[in-house]
């Protein structure tokens, strides 16, 4: 690799252990998309998904063996992970973290790992839901998503099917409300089939409940699950705020019209009654689940502009992505500096 290359690489960090989760689908996205006005490389950890590397054409990061990405623009997509020692032998022009989970303690570490290494970095965030939360003032960059993938069908062209509610994510009950299990009960003794991926955490509440089919994470291509839904729900637990949220502008994205929380970072992109439904409660959920079924001109409506919306966001992104990324850095990592801050004095 010549110098001028060697200076201008961007390094994706990240471990690559969850197929299926948010910040690696985002990490091989950004690459994707990055790959066509600057070099990028992927980076992942020893214990990384065999399929993820493999998709990602990933170096593993591994110190001993003097394999750590070098020079070039660090990128580290994700906070949930600790940025190794090595950095201090990486001679980055630039560092750029991606805060994509509310984690502002790690956030706050990686940081302190990356100003005693000698460097300064940038904090960019993905949403501006999440950088107000904690008192930010860096730029944001919503998690890219590869909408081809998800192409749109009209909700009215679906094959008739008894009415369908589903949802999927990481098998992991943080992605889950405390009052799910009542909710898909309840739309379940209304005749709706619920169908749930990444949701075996949810047996003992709802294994063997006539009318919903719980399934591991990955038991289907997104878009193939998708396709089986008339209606997309989405809420986390209490303890868990979610950043950005992908999997909703995917469902946006495949014209599956979305019922949600008014809690994340998706919110700031939809508006209510027109590109989703946005609920407070279970009671509101139920209800706006029971009106799509009621009426399906208006979940075609609703479906159209979601998709819109989602496409719109994602232009944006994309545009974002190459400005942030592949451009000038910011000047003396006055970003970091100001969530550092932030996060100390909030005691995170």
């Amino acid at each position: 690799m010549t110098d001028a290359a060697a200076h201008s690489t961007l390094h994706l960090i990240n471990p690559l252990r969850n197929p299926y989760g948010g910040s690696e689908r985002r990490t091989l996205e950004t690459a994707r998309q990055l790959a066509c006005v600057a070099p990028v490389s992927v980076w992942c950890r020893r214990d990384a998904a065999p399929s993820l590397r493999e998709e990602a054409h990933a170096r593993v990061i591994n110190p001993f063996l003097l394999s750590f990405p070098r020079r070039g623009t660090l990128v580290f997509v994700g906070t949930y992970f600790s940025v190794g020692r090595w950095i201090s032998l990486a001679s980055p022009r630039r560092v750029v973290i991606i805060f994509n989970t509310d984690q502002p303690r790690w956030l706050r570490d990686n940081l302190s790992r990356i100003a005693h290494s000698g460097c300064s970095a940038e904090v960019i965030y993905t949403s501006r839901a999440l950088r107000t939360r904690h008192g930010g003032a860096g730029p944001v960059l919503e998690s890219p998503i590869d909408l081809e993938r998800f192409a749109f069908r009209n909700p009215r062209d679906a094959p008739a099917q008894p009415f369908t509610v589903g949802r999927l994510s990481r098998d992991d009950s943080s992605k889950h409300h405390a009052d799910d299990p009542a909710l898909y009960r309840r739309l379940a003794a209304a005749g709706i089939r619920v169908r749930l991926m990444g949701a075996t955490c949810l047996a003992p509440q709802l294994a063997g409940t006539p009318g919903i089919e719980l399934l591991p994470a990955g038991a289907q291509e997104p878009l193939e699950f998708l396709r089986t839904l008339d209606a997309f729900i989405y809420r986390t637990a209490d303890h868990w705020y979610e950043a950005f949220g992908r999997v909703v502008f995917e469902a946006m994205g495949a014209g599956v019209p979305v019922v949600c929380a008014t809690r994340g970072g998706y919110v700031e992109h939809l508006t209510h009654g027109r590109t989703a439904l946005l609920c407070d409660s279970t009671d509101e959920m139920s209800a706006a689940v029971l009106a799509l079924r009621a009426d399906p001109q208006f979940a075609a409506a609703l479906a159209g502009e979601a998709r819109l919306a989602a496409v719109t966001v994602q232009r944006n992104a994309q545009r974002q992505l190459v400005k942030l990324l592949a451009g000038r850095p910011q000047d003396d990592g006055e970003y970091a500096h100001d969530v550092f801050a932030a996060t100390q004095s909030r005691g995170d």
